[in-house]
């Protein structure tokens, strides 16, 4: 007859509340240094304490030495003792706590220059894969080749441009040379070569007599310049 009884169902577990993630090293840092200010605070209020104690102290013992309770300045004068090394105690405790704190903002630093040189690594490394350096050679070595063909092609060009224009710029350069000598000594280059000037294709006869006479107008105006 109980053979088919209802099952009751059972209530389903809880899920498991999950795992907190773990702090960071700049999360951790600032946790301990929020830890380490929180004792140097409570370490300054104890040593003011203390400091004002001293004070008490020292009232109490000008009091007993007056009323001429020897006994009872000594035993107040060795708490006054302890009070001082204590409070100086706490003053190197706070200074090594200071000290403490700075390590560990040095330690934050020192995670965060990793981490940047974790990024530049990461950078680096994708680059250097995306660089396909037989391809880079190749180009490298075909710019050069061609750059020596562009070079050896400009140097015949020129040599070629100064074997034509040799000729014409000697002569150019003759002409000035004799203008400038017959400038100087205010000859006009027509009287010493014939109105067509250098060179110039004028009978023989003709420019023999002009010749002669330059000469003479020459010899004149050097002679005039001698004086």
């Amino acid at each position: 007859m109980g053979l088919f009884k209802k099952k009751v169902p059972q209530p389903a577990e809880p899920p498991a509340a999950p795992e907190p993630e773990p702090l960071t090293v700049k999360e951790q840092v600032r946790e301990q240094k929020r830890n380490i200010d929180k004792s140097i605070r409570e370490l300054d209020r104890e040593r003011m304490r203390m400091e004002q104690q001293e004070k008490q102290l020292q009232g109490q013992i000008k009091k007993a030495a007056k009323e001429g309770h020897v006994d009872a300045a000594r035993m107040i004068a060795k708490d006054l003792v302890r009070t001082r090394k204590q409070t100086q105690k706490m003053y190197q405790m706070r200074t090594q706590l200071q000290s403490v704190s700075m390590q560990m903002t040095s330690i934050q630093s020192t995670a965060a220059m990793s981490q940047a040189m974790a990024g530049v690594v990461g950078a680096m490394s994708t680059m250097n894969k995306q660089m396909d350096l037989p391809s880079m050679q190749k180009i490298v070595m075909e710019y050069e080749r061609e750059n020596g063909k562009m070079e050896m092609t400009q140097e015949m060009m020129d040599d070629a441009m100064d074997s034509v224009m040799a000729g014409d710029g000697e002569e150019a350069e003759t002409d000035e040379v004799i203008n400038k000598v017959f400038d100087e000594l205010g000859l006009e280059t027509g009287a010493r070569f014939g109105a067509g000037g250098i060179g110039a294709g004028a009978p023989l006869g003709q420019t023999s007599a002009n010749a002669n006479e330059a000469d003479a107008e020459l010899d004149e105006r050097l002679a005039k310049l001698t004086r």
